[in-house]
């Protein structure tokens, strides 16, 4: 794997556990609201950037 395919990896990590971070004390508070667009805009940027690294490593198929 190339260094700038890790370092997207890595970046993405750190997206994740920031996002995470900000999150309220997720464990106790059961009523917790966000948005499902927001969720959705971060999860598909995400699983755009991990693809764009695997490209070339596998091949995904819609196939279920």
């Amino acid at each position: 794997m190339k260094k700038e395919e890790l370092e997207t990896l890595v970046n993405l990590r750190q997206l994740i556990i920031a996002k995470f971070n900000r999150l309220k004390d997720y464990k106790q508070n059961k009523n917790a609201i966000m948005r499902e667009i927001e969720h959705a805009e971060l999860l598909h940027s995400i699983i755009v950037e991990i693809d764009k690294v695997l490209k070339e490593h596998v091949n995904f198929s819609d196939k279920k």
